[in-house]
């Protein structure tokens, strides 16, 4: 019954269409260093004589766009007053993780959070969207969302449409699902009612010359493949980040889930004529949601899907009217537009793969959820920690049916290939969003990890498909801050004898807070307590006294440790020696390696011929014997139980330990 209510809302609406239409509306302004945003509940009547309830920013329903020029600092009050925790993110945006308001910053209900920070970005679209775990598609549905334009000094000197609301114009597309009393249903199939700035069915007057929209696809699983009627050429100028290289001419253009892109339509010479900005998704490809199959194929389904008209269908965007030109009108279109210098493959100094898979298997895989490297979201698991600056390539994998938009936070990147080609001219650019294709697409890009570090606020990654994200389809990674522990002198090798003192030194050529010295006798290195630990000085110096020949061979390291990052000093031995077990420059030398072993031990005795050789375990019992003739010495030891045994030469008073270490 919900079912055929739904679909009922959705023929009264495009019955309405027929007959009438509404003035696009334009979101208001709001500029300068501090600027307050309250985050309300609302009302609107989407359809004559009801009501709906909403979720905006300083009104019923979205929010203002907020403009800001880049190097300027800018502090954003953001009241909570939806009597619910939520939280905002500036998607796309460059700040610090204390200042990204990711899931881990959260508003509780009443209170009020100050993020400040300065406006690095480069001039583009982005914009503002709540993030709180599990319930972001709930509040971005019930419509908390706004753009965010940033303005530099190399777009303005350009010459582009850039008068807000009269030849620069935002586009925020989204669509939404209602239930029979006309309420917003958060996660339905049925999202039939597409919407531009909140507005259903609009138009838009615009003046015959050169305009700009910026389009932002705020839907939450929605693709969209725009273009106009009769193939009407229009230039991409901007990507996600920021302006593209060179303007690129299209009569379709692609947007996923959180992607935006700027464009400029030529009118000039249109006074008086109407066109239609639409969705063309009858051309999109299979698994895409929008297109005709969500999935690779018949057998993958979502429920209500087909019963949606918006999918594989072409359906009208937005009409505009075209009236007479402004007093001062761009009728020109640029064609350079910035210098972008991204960063080559070769610079990379770390690469992760990151691959999604469905939980379940099968007609259902489609349905969710999905796994990013086989783990859902986890709120105190650190995926990853990445050294700052540190320059990398993501691997994204997709072994899903369904195409996943990913996103991250924190940097643009630049997309390296896609299923192994180069990217397309529209993807060219900066990018905080990207499709990767299902049924084992690839995608690479690269990026650089500056300015922002902490150790403890993570950032995060996931796919913006917002039905995904909430279902755990989502990972964080921190960016650690930079590393000013720093070995400057290592620890020497020491030759002694028994019953003599011996010291190694390290010293810090940082910042160092503390030293924790180790040592290994073969079971890998342990720390050393008391004389082994040091803090507040630049040198640390280690004592090792009253030495026996059970410390021939013992090598020592030390960690020098400031804040999260450390520096690890080079491995150090110490070989005790006694009479007839000198040092190889002197006389005879015992090697056993490797220690520890599992299966082979290979025994070196210099500077001797004919000489017998045994090993016993620690009860005294001897296990094997014999001799050298001055060749390398091997002993299958893949039977013997582990533990510490003693290699012993006749005729010498030293001996050397060797540890089994692997099952038998």
């Amino acid at each position: 019954m919900r079912n055929n209510l739904l679909t009922g809302v959705f023929i009264l609406m495009m019955a309405t269409r027929l007959h009438a239409q509404n003035p696009l509306a334009i979101p208001p302004v709001l500029s300068g260093d501090t600027l307050d945003l309250t985050l309300q509940n609302g009302s609107m009547n989407f359809f004559p004589g009801q009501s709906t309830s909403t979720m905006g920013v300083n009104g019923n329903l979205l929010g203002p766009t907020l403009v800001l020029d880049r190097g300027q600092q800018v502090t954003v009050n953001i009241h909570n007053q939806l009597g619910t925790p939520s939280t905002i993110h500036w998607h796309g945006m460059h700040v610090s993780p204390e200042n990204d308001g990711g899931p881990h910053v959260v508003i509780p209900a009443g209170n009020t959070w100050s993020p400040s920070f300065p406006v690095l970005d480069w001039a583009a679209t982005y914009w503002y969207h709540p993030h709180l775990h599990m319930h972001t598609n709930e509040h971005a549905q019930k419509g908390i969302a706004g753009l965010v334009i940033v303005r530099d000094n190399i777009e303005a000197a350009l010459t582009l449409p850039r008068t807000y609301g009269v030849d620069d114009f935002p586009l925020v597309v989204q669509t939404k699902a209602f239930d029979a009393n006309n309420q917003i249903v958060v996660e339905s199939a049925l999202d039939t009612a597409l919407m531009v700035n909140g507005t259903l069915d609009p138009y838009l007057n615009v003046p015959a010359q050169v305009i700009r929209f910026r389009i932002l696809n705020g839907s939450s699983e929605r693709a969209y493949n725009f273009g106009f009627t009769n193939n009407r050429t229009f230039h991409q100028i901007a990507s996600d980040g920021g302006l593209l290289s060179n303007t690129n001419a299209v009569t379709r253009l692609q947007l996923f889930p959180g992607e935006r892109a700027e464009i400029l339509i030529d009118l000039s010479g249109l006074q008086g004529q109407t066109l239609d900005f639409r969705a063309f998704n009858s051309e999109l490809p299979n698994a895409i949601y929008g297109a005709s199959q969500p999935g690779m194929g018949m057998g993958q389904s979502i429920p209500n899907y087909s019963s949606n008209p918006l999918n594989g269908n072409n359906y009208s965007i937005l009409r505009l009217d075209v009236g007479p030109a402004t007093a001062n009108p761009v009728t020109t279109l640029p064609s350079n537009l910035v210098v972008h210098n991204p960063w080559l493959a070769s610079q990379a100094q770390a690469t992760r793969t990151l691959t999604f898979t469905p939980v379940n298997m099968g007609p259902t895989a489609i349905q969710g959820p999905f796994l990013i490297n086989m783990m859902p979201f986890d709120m105190m698991m650190i995926n990853y920690q990445i050294p700052f600056e540190n320059i990398e390539i993501w691997e994204l994998s997709n072994q899903s049916p369904i195409g996943h938009p990913f996103h991250i936070h924190d940097v643009q990147f630049y997309v390296l290939d896609i299923n192994g080609s180069p990217p397309p001219p529209h993807l060219a650019g900066r990018k905080d969003v990207i499709h990767v294709p299902a049924g084992m697409g690839t995608v690479r890009f690269i990026t650089r990890f500056e300015d922002y570090y902490s150790d403890s606020l993570p950032y995060m990654y996931h796919c913006h498909m917002l039905t995904h994200e909430d279902d755990g389809m989502m990972g964080q990674f921190l960016v650690m801050p930079p590393c000013t522990a720093q070995v400057s002198s290592h620890p020497q090798t020491q030759n002694s004898s028994p019953g003599s003192i011996v010291q190694f030194n390290v010293v810090a050529g940082g910042a160092a807070s503390s030293f924790q010295w180790q040592t290994d006798i073969g079971f890998g290195f342990q720390n050393l307590s008391n004389a082994g630990q040091y803090s507040g000085v630049a040198t640390a110096t280690l004592s090792v006294s009253t030495l026996t020949t059970a410390n021939n061979n013992q090598a020592f390291r030390c960690i020098v440790t400031e804040g999260s990052c450390s520096d690890t000093s080079d491995v150090a031995y110490l070989y005790v020696t006694t009479t007839g077990l000198e040092d190889l420059h002197q006389g005879p030398q015992l090697t056993v390696f490797p220690n520890p072993g599992s299966t082979l031990l290979m025994i070196r005795l210099s500077q001797m011929n004919d000489a017998g050789v045994s090993i016993s375990d620690l009860h005294g019992k001897q296990v094997w014997r014999g001799r050298s003739d001055g060749q390398m010495l091997q002993v299958n030891t893949a039977l013997w139980p582990n533990g510490i045994y003693w290699v012993k030469v006749d005729g010498l008073a030293g001996a050397a330990w060797w540890v089994h270490a692997g099952a038998r």
